[in-house]
């Protein structure tokens, strides 16, 4: 995967919620070191895990499996240190969804990149019908120097 932009030519990149579904991000981080200029920083947003509970274990499982990458979701801090980038700050955020967002429910949060889009149904109804998972929206920043 190529940028169109020359080497060293970009200050900062944002790498919103596309981690977890690549299949070559090495790839990218190459691509990434190729196009940023020294000391250019990198902002990658990816979902963050929950824990659903005592209650949902089998749900967290489920969607954790789901996943293409799970160390994306897991450790993306390992994965820019390990592509030679310097982690200076690692936040998880919480997003609590107004009535009509989490009405939308388990299916628009999956084609968001929340939640994995290929959740199976079984788990994607274990979801819709736990009472916190549509209504918050955790995320996970870290943002990295070259």
């Amino acid at each position: 995967m190529a940028l169109p932009l020359r080497t060293r030519s970009v200050d900062r990149v944002a790498v919103p919620m596309l981690l977890p579904h690549l299949r070559d991000i090495d790839g990218l981080f190459a691509e990434l070191r190729r196009v940023l200029a020294p000391h250019g920083l990198i902002s990658v947003l990816v979902p963050a895990p929950r824990s659903f509970g005592w209650h949902g274990a089998a749900l967290r499982k489920a969607v954790r499996g789901a996943w293409r990458h799970r160390s994306a979701v897991e450790h993306p801090e390992w994965l820019a240190a390990a592509a030679d980038f310097a982690v200076l700050a690692d936040d998880r955020l919480d997003f609590t969804l107004d009535g009509d967002a989490a009405s939308g429910g388990a299916d628009e949060l999956c084609a968001a990149g929340v939640y994995p889009p290929d959740l199976p149904d079984r788990a994607r109804a274990d979801l819709a019908g736990h009472r916190t998972a549509l209504r918050t929206v955790r995320l996970r920043r870290v943002v990295a120097r070259r």
